[in-house]
């Protein structure tokens, strides 16, 4: 079965900053406009990378062992829930629960993970992943998700880094971006899309609109070579 289709959904400001500290905007008002624009694309699930999450729910030492050893997924029953999926190639999360704000968690390694670490998580019923012995293959993963889930479209939510990793291997088919009426200024906040290696991507606009408080969503379709 083919990778879902993945659309990028960001809210930045106007120098493409993500750092919210010194917003004129309350964590609350960000993400009720985030959300409600979320809800509009329709996607089946989100994914996220491990830095966004961290502070969030418990962490650990990672457990590595020397060699990669592959492994069949553990894939739970979502219930009729959102999806959750987080990059944690090291396997340094440990959530409580199987549940995000009602959404089901998958965690997504890489093939060096203990597999101490892995029975944590499934005995808490998080789904578990594999992304080959380094955790590179993220379109695997994301293929095998897709069909073990019966899902066709997700939402990728940051932070820079892991959305500079799927701009790079050609995972992103689509930008949601909402722009806000700020300028941070800040040269040392993250960006968007950090870390990729890949070319400059062209980008087709789709849709403009222009939402409360000044606030503008951009909508482009990421133009694939023939």
């Amino acid at each position: 079965m083919p990778r879902p289709h993945i659309t990028c959904h960001m809210i930045t400001t106007l120098d493409g900053r993500l750092k919210t500290e010194g917003w004129p905007y309350s964590e609350d008002e960000l993400l009720k406009i985030y959300d409600a624009v979320g809800a509009r694309l329709e996607g089946q699930g989100w994914i996220i990378g491990r830095a966004s999450l961290e502070g969030w729910v418990p962490h650990v030492e990672p457990m590595l062992d020397p060699a990669p050893t592959a492994r069949p997924d553990r894939l739970a029953d979502l219930a009729g829930r959102t999806l959750g999926v987080v990059f944690d190639r090291k396997g340094r999360l440990l959530p409580d629960t199987d549940e995000l704000e009602g959404d089901h968690l998958a965690i997504v390694l890489s093939e060096r993970v203990a597999q101490a670490h892995v029975e944590r998580l499934i005995e808490r019923g998080i789904s578990v992943v594999f992304s080959g012995p380094d955790g590179d293959d993220i379109e695997g993963a994301l293929s095998r998700i897709a069909e073990g889930f019966g899902i066709d479209r997700l939402l990728l939510e940051g932070g820079g880094t892991l959305n500079g990793t799927f701009l790079a291997k050609g995972l992103i088919d689509a930008t949601s971006t909402l722009i806000l009426p700020v300028i941070d200024g800040n040269s040392g906040a993250p960006a968007i899309y950090e870390q990729g290696t890949g070319p400059v991507q062209s980008l087709e606009l789709v849709q403009t609109e222009t939402l409360e408080n000044g606030i503008v969503w951009l909508r482009h379709r990421v133009t694939k070579e023939s």
